[in-house]
């Protein structure tokens, strides 16, 4: 019998929170910070190995993907007693990927794995800022910006060549041409000025814009930067342009790096709460205190 389907009636809207078959995975969208949070409960429902666990492994399989990548703060992430929490801030934007969590017992050895999968939003065709630039160390500075100038992709020759005595042909010798690097161009309103100067001068980045521009993500620390230029009178409440190029480095290391969420960290706690009591009277448990209350 043929599906019938109503053009008109509403599209089904993916849930912000995924959990795994088993119950034991689970993962958050981050909208506000395109990110995801990833959390894992070995003891609901109950286990009997979680006591012996102390380490979870998340990776990601991003589509047309040869193989998964391991998510930077859970290669591997800390689960004494089979808790732990993870952030993924890395993830390509506007499409479905898919996690899985293999937990690591104290002798070294492996339990069955968990797998989800969730999509993390891309901005939306017409939203002015449409381009993200994501801090790896601190993803609370990253910024979504509008771009203003996108230059074409060029992608620099790797070639020796030697004339060839007798041949009307030289000979080449040639490797892997060098990643796509691009010229670009944001304004960002006046209040963001200083937090763009301070991001684009912080380290390595990540650029992410939606499946739409058929860029792939890119990884790199910025060059050539020009602005903040005001695009209307100084002074004015118009907004301020920052110029630089990006020339794509690979995938920095994710082995051994702790858990980073935006906008949280323990002198953000320390500042927020004078005793541990209060602090253990606003959060119910490891994964919500470890993710602000996220989980």
């Amino acid at each position: 019998m043929p599906m019938i389907v109503d053009p008109s009636a509403p599209q089904v809207k993916p849930p912000d929170r995924v959990t795994s078959v088993d119950g034991w995975f689970a993962a958050n969208v981050d909208k506000p910070w395109a990110g995801v949070v990833l959390s894992v409960d070995y003891t609901t429902p109950p286990n009997p190995s979680a006591e012996t666990m102390w380490q979870v492994r998340v990776v990601r399989q991003d589509p047309g993907a040869s193989a998964p990548v391991p998510v930077r703060s859970a290669d591997p992430a800390w689960a004494i007693g089979g808790v732990g929490t993870a952030y993924d801030h890395e993830a390509p934007l506007g499409v479905p990927v898919v996690y899985t969590a293999t937990p690591i017992y104290v002798d070294g050895s492996e339990g069955p794995s968990s797998s989800l999968a969730v999509t993390v939003p891309a901005p939306e065709p017409g939203d002015d800022r449409d381009l993200w630039i994501k801090s790896l160390d601190t993803p609370g500075m990253s910024l979504r910006s509008m771009i203003v100038e996108w230059s074409g992709a060029a992608s620099a020759g790797r070639q020796d060549g030697a004339d060839i005595a007798g041949s009307a042909f030289r000979q080449i010798a040639y490797d892997e041409h060098g990643a796509e690097v691009l010229q670009v161009v944001v304004d960002v309103p006046p209040e963001a000025v200083d937090s763009m100067r301070a991001l684009l001068r912080s380290g390595v980045l990540l650029a992410q814009v939606r499946p739409g521009y058929l860029t792939p993500d890119a990884y790199f620390v910025p060059a050539d930067l020009t602005g903040p230029t005001p695009t209307g009178r100084l002074g004015s409440s118009e907004g301020y342009r920052f110029g630089f190029t990006i020339e794509p480095l690979a995938r920095p290391d994710t082995a051994g790096q702790p858990l980073r969420v935006p906008g949280w960290s323990w002198d953000i706690l320390a500042t927020r709460f004078a005793t541990w009591d209060a602090v253990a009277a606003s959060f119910s448990t490891w994964a919500s205190l470890s993710t602000n209350g996220i989980t």
